[in-house]
């Protein structure tokens, strides 16, 4: 309808979304070039590239494949149409992978709506259990750990139906594998894993909108605080008592028809109308992704991260969904024990450099070193940090920043939309407090 505004596409729940910052950014943009080329360098789920999209060309980079799929899917035009989602999730319901890998994971998905049962029924430790050892790949990997008896039973069973089968011990049943009764109810995990086999089977350049549809029904349906995949959620409290109501809360999530959310983003991003800007999309490193930018880019857009915090820690599930391969586990030394981390973090995750203390200077360097190489604009995106709050320390200041840009920048300038807070991690006593001035703009220009 003419002069209703628009809801901003949220691909994935982001840490440190600027869905609420869009508006703000893009007038930022076209007060400095309203139709010069733009750099989004370290895009994430895509949504300032694809705001940015509607009036400039946009180059979104990520080093992350995740990323990747997502701006792709915004941002390109796709090379093969989306013409019937219900075929397609009906089809993927219907090959023969679906029906061996639905049989393998019986004993797991019986025995996990048994635990949920007797949690209601006022015993949460079979519960508490499953979620704090839910994994297959850490059962396949770490079977000296101890067991209850009817968790075992359930493990070995699976393991052996899995096992029977080729087909099931690749990657084509990685979330069910890796993520199951952790981050998904196994039901869920094999609805995901059916959904990749069916898409896999497409050319490479086919995927990208099917694939983004997988990323944002994961991130709708995982089953964690704040929908996030830095860790499982923790069954217990601090003393070791089970949380109450720990089956009904789970079930809120767990039950989610996982289908029925694929479906409906595939048809919204099947639908999305995609700015023909001839746009492109890297899955780089950000410094040489800025070796590769041309004299069209006029504008830089980064929001790097700033704390200790590396997001890969918190988009890992998302990133092994895309890539398919099968990754080897980080591991824990716990009590002289080593074990697969609980959170089934890749071995590989990317460690951004700014986000380690020693290597954020230079790495800050390098950004507006060649930004200003390009003579371009560069936007950086700053959060405050309040000292007064238990709020995560940024490795750098705003002023140590400036000190930085003022060896390749003349004109700097501090621009602010106002007093609003990031959304964070839903439990209260979980996040971290922002300053009441939640986003700065640093505009550096020749």
């Amino acid at each position: 309808m003419t002069g209703v505004k628009q809801s901003p596409l949220r691909p994935i729940h982001y840490l440190g979304s600027k869905l609420r910052l869009l508006d703000f950014i893009q007038e930022a943009v076209d007060g400095i070039d309203p139709t010069g080329g733009v750099c989004d360098l370290f895009a994430g789920s895509g949504s300032v590239a694809y705001k940015l999209s509607q009036h400039h060309k946009v180059t979104a980079v990520d080093i992350q494949e995740y990323s990747r799929v997502l701006c792709s899917a915004l941002l390109l035009k796709p090379e093969v149409k989306v013409t019937n989602t219900s075929e397609f999730i009906n089809e993927s319901r219907t090959l023969k992978h679906n029906e061996l890998l639905a049989w393998a994971m019986e004993p797991m998905i019986g025995y996990e709506t048994l635990c949920t049962e007797m949690d209601i029924g006022g015993n949460p430790e079979p519960l508490c259990e499953l979620i704090e050892k839910g994994s297959i790949i850490a059962f396949e990997s770490t079977q000296a750990r101890e067991y209850s008896a009817g968790l075992l039973k359930a493990f070995t069973e699976t393991v052996r139906r899995l096992h029977s089968s080729r087909e099931l011990t690749d990657s084509s049943a990685i979330a069910t594998r890796y993520f199951g009764g952790l981050y998904f109810s196994y039901a869920q995990a094999v609805d995901l894993d059916s959904l990749l086999y069916n898409i896999f089977r497409f050319e490479a350049s086919a995927r990208n909108i099917y694939l983004a549809a997988i990323l944002s029904t994961a991130s709708d349906v995982v089953n964690t605080v704040g929908k996030q995949f830095a860790q499982p959620i923790k069954p217990r409290n601090v003393d070791g008592t089970p949380k109450k109501n720990l089956g009904k809360m789970l079930m809120k999530d767990r039950t989610i028809d996982t289908l029925g959310v694929f479906k409906q983003w595939l048809e919204r991003y099947s639908s999305l109308k995609i700015y023909e800007n001839k746009h492109v999309v890297y899955r780089k490193d950000y410094s040489e992704a800025l070796d590769l930018l041309d004299s069209d880019t006029k504008i830089i857009y980064a929001d790097p991260p700033y704390t200790r915090d590396h997001y890969s820690r918190f988009y890992h599930v998302l990133e092994t969904l895309c890539l398919r391969d099968n990754p080897s586990v980080s591991t824990t030394l716990t009590g002289g024990v080593r074990s697969i981390s609980r959170g089934i973090y890749r071995e590989n995750r990317h460690q951004s450099p700014f986000c380690i203390k020693s290597q954020a200077p230079d790495a800050f360097d390098t950004l507006f070193s060649k930004s200003r190489n390009l003579n371009a604009t560069l936007l950086l995106s700053y959060s405050p940090y309040d000292e007064s709050a238990n709020s995560h320390p940024r490795l750098l200041t705003i002023k140590e920043l400036k000190k930085i840009a003022n060896r390749y920048y003349r004109h700097i300038e501090i621009v602010t939309p106002g007093g609003f807070s990031h959304s964070k991690l839903n439990s209260t006593n979980r996040h971290l407090p922002s300053s009441k001035v939640a986003e700065l703009l640093m505009i550096c220009s020749v």
